[in-house]
């Protein structure tokens, strides 16, 4: 029979490994783009608040759209929600209205030039940390940066060596943004005729600070993420000899390819691509936990609208939850434990969006089905 030390060492055991089982969902409403499209957007949602007209009554962050629309579904899956992050509001996608003469070019740059994001991303390593673990995170969020403050927890808690990542991105958020600005020039864009795109930040091009453009670079030179650990699917700007560019981008892109990092870019959905696929995330996946992380422009145009940087067509909605049921196959064999997940990158102001002609923007209903998919037993 247990003493009572040890029943108390049991009891104490199967609590913890209860939390630890759990899942917390929370916001992290982070949009410091200074570029000129995102800040067209917010500044004119703040106007029209401003003017007495009645302002979009869309929802106001990615944490609110979530858990306003997806009640059930968190509840079916465990999935509690815990909250948002404290973000100051003129970093809002949408800011109040008393913000406007903040929401500028400048401001954001004095934002960045005294270390305003990296502050923040602290302080968000400490929130993961006091308020959401022992549990797994899931984070809904804006700028694709604060990733950075959760992987870096996790390794904190896991060992980097022990941690896997899977990015759905369609872009290798990595490079000098001036390196990203020079190919953005070079490259000749396919978005859609008549689809504003956003342009790489300008103001950063000549200071490369930390930013949502080379956050995985900071992740990996800090040692929180190990590239061999870290793997890419759905970009779009991988350098091939087909492919415009400059060769500073394509020596810059593929060294981080020689350090271990791993690609598996969009034109390889084509066909039966499955079978390579699978292969790919397994072979990715050498760790005994793995981190998930998807940009919403991994699937631009194709199957969502609703990105705030888009360029190009990106993933349809097949191609997205295939990964998804990928990763959770690995999951349910029980050769790697999924620790935590984010969507980011969301564009407040055209979720849900309907155009004129007809075209619906369905990015809520398969940021549902993805979470749905990596949160199944």
């Amino acid at each position: 029979m247990l003493g009572i030390e040890e029943k108390v060492a049991v009891r104490n055991n199967v609590i913890e490994v209860a939390i630890v089982h759990q899942k917390k969902l929370f916001g992290v409403a982070l949009d410091p783009s200074d570029d000129p499209w995102s800040l067209g957007l917010k500044q004119a949602w703040m106007m029209r608040a401003g003017e007495g007209l009645e302002a979009d009554p869309s929802f106001l962050d990615p944490y609110d759209a979530v858990v306003d629309t997806f009640e059930s579904l968190l509840c079916n899956c465990g999935i509690e929600p815990a909250g948002k992050f404290p973000v100051p509001s003129w970093l809002w996608p949408k800011s109040e209205q008393e913000d406007f003469p903040l929401v500028n070019v400048e401001n954001i740059g004095s934002f960045y030039d005294r270390g305003g994001l990296t502050e923040i991303i602290r302080q968000l390593q400490d929130f993961v940390e006091n308020k959401i673990l022992p549990a797994r995170p899931i984070m809904l969020g804006i700028d694709h940066s604060a990733t950075m403050g959760v992987i870096s927890t996790l390794a904190k808690k896991y060992n980097p060596e022990k941690l896997s990542v899977i990015v759905l991105d369609q872009h290798f958020d990595a490079l000098p943004v001036s390196i990203r600005v020079a190919e953005a020039a070079a490259v000749t864009s396919s978005t859609r005729v008549g689809w504003p795109s956003s342009f790489p930040s300008l103001y950063l091009a000549g200071k490369d600070h930390l930013s949502c453009g080379n956050f995985w670079a900071y992740l990996i030179d800090e040692g929180n993420v190990r590239p061999e650990n870290l793997s890419f699917i759905g970009v779009m700007d991988y350098p091939t000899h087909a492919r415009p560019g400059n060769s500073i981008f394509q020596k810059s892109y593929l060294s981080f390819e020689a350090r271990g990092c791993s690609f598996f870019p969009a034109e390889q959905f084509q066909g039966q691509y499955l079978d390579s696929l699978t292969r790919f995330i397994s072979k990715g996946i050498r760790t005994p936990y793995i981190y998930v992380s998807m940009d919403l422009d991994v699937g631009s145009f194709t199957s969502i609208l609703a990105a705030r940087h888009m360029d190009r067509p990106g993933l349809n909605a097949e191609n997205i939850l295939d990964v998804a049921h990928q990763i959770r196959k690995v999951c349910q064999s029980k050769t790697a434990e999924l620790v935590g997940f984010d969507v980011m990158e969301f564009n407040m102001h055209f979720l849900g969006l309907e155009t004129d002609e007809g075209i619906k923007d369905t990015t809520l209903s398969l940021v549902g089905d993805f979470i749905k998919t990596l949160s199944a037993p």
